[in-house]
């Protein structure tokens, strides 16, 4: 059993989640590396392992945008890890169309919003327990563009007026309010709640969904999540 402290990091096969996953292995924490298919999260496993010999690092794949896909990738972390002390939702999409998931959740919302949001409860059990000399931590990394959001309430899928920038930035105000709710319903003792915007920073998310736009390497994306 190791005796480093365990974060999860979804979204960590590239970009802000990939930087962050290096600098907290770095760091000497065991990191359990998330992404979408086998084979991305096979692949960043085995660069990090050959860039940071002697890192503890674990791989775990599973869609955000599945429910049920969510339910087991929490079941096999929490086979595998018998403590968990950070868990960093980093994963996030900018879609250029609408798309309604097989949960009935428009796309954006359910890999940005509903997935996180259901692996954290799913965690918190595991996250509180952990917290036996420090907090556990979730970290949602949000974005500035939950300034420009607005919840639906009405109308979550969005099948009136749908662009890609209004799921978005609903998904990213979701996310921060997220944040504010955990950290009413948990104890601060045992576990602290974050959000944050990275900055404008050159991942494929930033071109994706603003185009040809000069952006800040992943690694100062990444600052923010491994300071706290």
């Amino acid at each position: 059993m190791t005796d480093r402290r365990v974060v999860l990091v979804t979204g960590s096969t590239d970009g802000i989640g990939r930087a962050t996953a290096r600098a907290l292995a770095a760091g000497g924490m065991k990191v359990i590396l998330h992404g979408r298919t086998k084979p991305k999260v096979d692949a960043a496993l085995a660069a990090l392992s050959a860039e940071l010999p002697g890192a503890e690092l674990e791989g775990v794949s599973f869609d955000l945008g599945s429910q049920a896909g969510v339910r087991r990738g929490a079941e096999q972390i929490l086979a595998r890890v018998p403590a968990l002390h950070v868990l960093v939702n980093n994963a996030g999409i900018f879609a250029d169309e609408r798309v309604v998931t097989d949960d009935g959740v428009e796309l954006t919302f359910a890999v940005n919003h509903i997935g996180p949001f259901l692996l954290t409860e799913l965690l918190a059990p595991r996250l509180e327990e952990s917290a036996t000399t420090a907090p556990s931590r979730v970290i949602n990394v949000a974005s500035i563009a939950h300034t420009r959001g607005r919840i639906h309430i009405d109308d979550l899928t969005l099948a009136n007026g749908w662009t890609g920038y209004a799921a978005y930035a609903m998904s990213k105000l979701a996310n921060v309010m997220h944040a504010l709710t955990l950290a009413e319903r948990h104890a601060p003792e045992k576990l602290v709640t974050y959000s944050l915007h990275p900055g404008v920073i050159g991942t494929k998310l930033l071109r994706q969904g603003f185009g040809p736009v000069a952006g800040a390497a992943a690694e100062v994306g990444a600052r923010t999540s491994v300071r706290l």
